[in-house]
């Protein structure tokens, strides 16, 4: 009888040690699926605000980005010497500059898994906008002008301008979208 007693015992405490087992590597699971743990709201509060002030700082004002639409779309005429390729410059050198200056702030913010891909989406856009507006100053100055790779830049613009300006509508949609999942105020210019 001792024995049986014995044995039930021993198997409870089995059964219950290999049950917290199981329980342990399902929460150790969902912790990983999940990523680490929720960052606090405050955090990610601070981190938007810091995150809309660099955009902000880098964002045309609403004149700029007429007057750069239509200097842009103005394809060949831009490069003509004169005073209107000295605007151009002195815009594209100012946007270059901007863009430059909010990628390198956006890489010293902090990351954190609930703002990752926005986080990278926007520094992605600033690093490619920089680029372009380099590439675009390069083409002013000689219209044969070569990549790395001996392409034409030139011949390469356009294309980047189009991915640029998608890349700028995805971020935009996934900003709102974990602004409503956060419960964050929208961005305002």
């Amino acid at each position: 009888m001792r024995l049986q007693i014995t044995g039930i015992v021993l198997a409870l405490v089995t059964q219950m040690a290999v049950s917290n087992c199981a329980n342990a590597q399902a929460a150790n699971s969902a912790a990983a699926t999940t990523g680490a743990a929720a960052t606090s709201p405050a955090v990610l509060k601070d981190w938007f605000s810091k995150y809309d002030e660099i955009r902000r700082e880098a964002q045309m004002n609403p004149v700029d980005k007429q007057k750069a639409d239509s200097m842009l779309s103005k394809g060949l005429a831009m490069f003509v010497p004169g005073p209107e390729k000295m605007e151009i410059q002195t815009l594209l050198q100012k946007l270059q500059l901007k863009n430059s200056i909010a990628a390198d702030k956006l890489k010293k913010l902090n990351l954190y898994p609930e703002t990752k891909a926005l986080h990278f989406g926007y520094y992605q856009y600033f690093n490619d906008a920089q680029t372009l507006f380099g590439d675009y100053l390069k083409v002013q100055d000689n219209l044969m002008a070569k990549d790395a790779q001996g392409n034409s830049v030139m011949g390469q613009l356009m294309g980047r301008k189009a991915a640029l300006e998608q890349l700028d509508i995805k971020n935009k949609a996934l900003d709102e979208q974990l602004r409503q999942q956060l419960g964050i105020a929208p961005y305002h210019y």
